[in-house]
């Protein structure tokens, strides 16, 4: 059997070897690059990490010199097949890499039972495929025979193993089955996942192995360089704003969360950012936001503060589109765009700004949740706006950063506001935690509690607007926010065109693109009324002097008004009237639909008390620490508690990927094209629809699907009745609901789709 070439891949060819050899050294370079951070993650008790890594790289891939998986592969390079066979060519290949181990483990000197099943289980779940359940049915032989008629003779062509320190024995089917299914998962389970440090060393082990395998089928570094020097670089930056950088409250907070966890509630506008990249310093960084607008706004911000040079990296649903936007404004070329998404995806670059999901669907624990958690081991992550989460979703991303810690992450979670239950949960779960509160010493905000429909205050609003040149109006719902809109636009009559904007989340993308684009342009700023939902709250950078909104929860209410008077930091206002305005009625909208009829009472009679008065920054703090510690929150406290609670049993687990994505978002969601637009720019949407489908070349098609994409909205699945659906282009569905460029999308009832 000399000379056979045995392949790993076929675009391009690559023998196993070179493969092999590839993922041992990425595995390797790894640990040499976070040995200290993972050596104190890793179980004393446990083999050395190193020896382990390198077990699991060297016969992970064995299971390819099963002949009908060459087969596959020699037929897609054009060279001849190996031999004739009617095996079946879908066997995952890496259950039979595990056959491979088991037959050498005596001599790896590896004989504890539990230890044995760990290294066997990282190595066969290193793939996942929907087949492997059907092959460890106790009835099922094929595993056997495939093992007894091709794996058995013809295991001397990977001779050359030899070069990799390791000698094979013929690999046999005793014990495999018992390991990775039946009453030995049920032994896996007890003894196994139960014991944390078996458990961790799952989890480092089968995510180092992933990651250093796709780094190496990718042909990119397991970790790119770490940035340097980020105190110089943050303070440069700032310089650069014309800020003093002499006495910053960041470098005085320095020395007390230098490489602890921490919790950080500030006013908006003080600087928050900045205390989280020098409390990095130079180490791997995750910084995480709830908003893909606000996402991309922080990737342009990090670009400022590090300089491009192919480090920071962009991770959303819809990071390809933004970027492709640097190609157009001739700023990158093709291969560079490819390049980062690439690196931004392996998890591989020292700085990436991302939103939650991409990280936290790890915390429901789908096959393959491992080379995220591993990952994570050695970095460092920022939470961004908890308060913007629903509690469901806030209880994954806390669940998630109390086991990714136990593995040695760090994080840092910075919010304006912080329910009460949420920092109940961090102080008696997370270790090694200091909590830093630091708040503008400027009263902001003059309110007043007005009871009465906010449509019946539309002459208000245009008389402010008149005085001021700019307002903000928020409201619950999409369609509250029409409603107004339409009423605010018969009242202004010609001076609507240009002086009133509607903006929410129910636009399709080239709309709300627009209208976002509008209203951030620095050069010529919008002036007039924006009547928007809670998507301000978080999602865009922008100011207003004086706000209209509907009551909300308090902590809603207190990121609605960081958009109003956001950039003063210091002095004194001369606020005589006030500048923000709270209706509360029986019709307010949203109201035990988008919110908890419970927080929106409390939060009301919690403002009676000031009406009229200046909010001081500690005076929004005492607000929703009073509502979230009253029984008013008992409701939404219990939602939290019960899903940190099915995420402790394993209730909340995930079949695959898309899986954990919606039990993420709690919400089943499609993407849509309004029939309007359809019949509209039918002929454009068809061509882009072909490009995507038959475009070989990558930058092409992405170029077609993030153009088709500005077509589409999302849209709650339960809104879009079979009866609505037109035709099915692709995964995304045509839909006979009426839509408008300056209304956007029109529901009969009220539902909270959107926020």
């Amino acid at each position: 059997m000399a000379g056979i070439v045995i392949y790993a891949k076929s675009k391009p060819p690559e023998t196993l070897f070179d493969h092999t050899k590839a993922v041992v050294d990425n595995s390797l370079s790894l640990l040499n690059a976070y040995g200290k951070r993972l050596k104190d993650s890793w179980p004393e008790s446990l083999a050395d990490l190193n020896s382990l890594m390198r077990i699991v790289a060297a016969y992970h891939d064995l299971g390819k010199n099963y002949t009908p998986f060459q087969n596959v592969l020699r037929k897609s390079i054009n060279i001849d097949p190996l031999a004739v066979s009617s095996l079946d060519p879908h066997i995952p290949h890496s259950f039979l890499s595990a056959a491979f181990f088991l037959a050498d483990a005596s001599d790896l000197e590896i004989e504890d039972q539990c230890l044995k099943a760990l290294l066997t289980r990282a190595i066969a779940f290193h793939h996942h495929r929907d087949i492997m359940e059907r092959l460890l049915d106790p009835d099922n032989e094929l595993l056997k025979e495939v093992i007894k008629e091709d794996i058995q003779p013809n295991y001397e062509r990977l001779d050359f193993m030899k070069e990799l320190g390791i000698i094979l024995n013929k690999p046999g089917f005793k014990g495999i089955k018992r390991i990775l299914t039946g009453t030995w998962d049920s032994y896996w389970e007890s003894v196994v996942r139960n014991n944390p440090e078996y458990q961790r060393a799952y989890i480092l082990l089968s995510g180092f192995l992933m990651k250093a395998d796709h780094s190496a089928s990718a042909h990119l570094p397991t970790e790119f360089e770490p940035l340097a020097n980020t105190k110089d670089s943050v303070l440069k930056y700032l310089a650069g704003k014309k800020i003093d950088v002499s006495s910053l409250w960041q470098l005085e907070a320095l020395d007390s969360i230098r490489e602890r966890n921490v919790i950080l509630i500030a006013s908006t506008g003080m600087g928050k950012t900045e205390l989280a990249l020098l409390w990095n310093g130079d180490a791997k960084l995750f910084y995480t936001l709830p908003l893909r607008t606000s996402v991309n706004a922080m990737f342009s911000r990090m670009l400022s503060v590090f300089g491009d040079d192919g480090r920071i990296g962009l991770l959303h649903s819809t990071a390809s589109a933004y970027l492709l936007e640097e190609i157009e404004k001739g700023g990158k070329q093709d291969a560079e765009i490819v390049g980062l998404m690439d690196r931004a995806r392996q998890l591989s670059l020292p700085l990436s700004v991302s939103t939650a999901d991409q990280l936290f669907t790890s915390t429901f624990k789908y096959p393959g949740y491992e080379k995220v958690y591993a990952t994570l081991s050695y970095s460092n992550i920022v939470i961004d706006e908890l308060q913007a989460y629903n509690p469901e979703i806030a209880a994954a991303i806390l669940w998630g950063l109390k086991e990714v810690t136990e593995l040695g992450s760090r994080f840092c979670l910075m919010t304006a506001t912080l329910p009460g239950f949420y920092m109940d949960f961090v102080k008696d779960n997370l270790p090694d935690l200091v909590i830093e509160k630091r708040f503008l010493q400027v009263s902001k905000h003059r309110i007043e509690l007005v009871r009465k429909n906010i449509n019946d205050s539309c002459d208000s609003i245009i008389d402010s607007w008149r005085e001021k040149g700019r307002v903000l109006v928020v409201v619950n719902t999409v369609k509250q926010a029409q409603k107004l809109y339409e009423e605010l636009k018969i009242r202004l009559d010609n001076e609507s065109e240009d002086n009133l904007m509607l903006l929410h989340s129910g636009f399709i993308l080239r709309d709300r693109s627009l209208k976002e684009n509008k209203l951030l342009d620095d050069n010529n700023p919008f002036t007039g009324i924006v009547v928007s939902t809670q998507v301000v709250e978080a999602s865009l950078d922008i100011d207003f002097p004086v706000l209209f909104t509907e009551i909300a929860p308090a902590d809603s209410l207190v990121q609605r008004m960081g958009r109003v008077e956001r950039r003063i930091r210091e002095g004194k206002l001369n606020l005589e009237n006030p500048n923000v305005y709270v209706f509360w009625s029986d019709e307010t909208s949203g109201v035990g639909s988008v919110y908890e009829k419970s927080l929106v009472s409390g939060t009301g009679e919690l403002l009676e008390n000031y009406s009229g008065r200046l909010l001081s920054e500690e005076d929004k703090q005492e607000i929703v620490n009073t509502l979230y510690y009253s029984d008013n929150a008992k409701k939404v406290k219990e939602k939290f508690e019960k899903a940190i609670e099915m995420l402790k049993l394993g209730i909340l687990k995930a079949k695959n990927r898309d899986d954990a994505q919606r039990l993420f978002r709690d919400i089943s969601s499609v993407e849509c094209i309004p029939l309007a637009v359809y019949e509209k720019e039918e002929d454009v949407i068809l061509q882009l629809v072909e490009r995507v489908e038959s475009s070989k070349e990558r930058i092409p098609r992405l170029r077609a699907a993030t153009e088709l994409q500005g077509y589409t909205l999302s849209v709650k699945r339960s809104r879009v009745p079979d009866s609505k659906i037109v035709k099915l282009i692709g995964s995304t569905v045509v839909i006979n609901i009426p839509y408008d460029a300056s209304t956007g999308i029109q529901y009969e009832k009220e539902e909270s789709p959107f926020v």
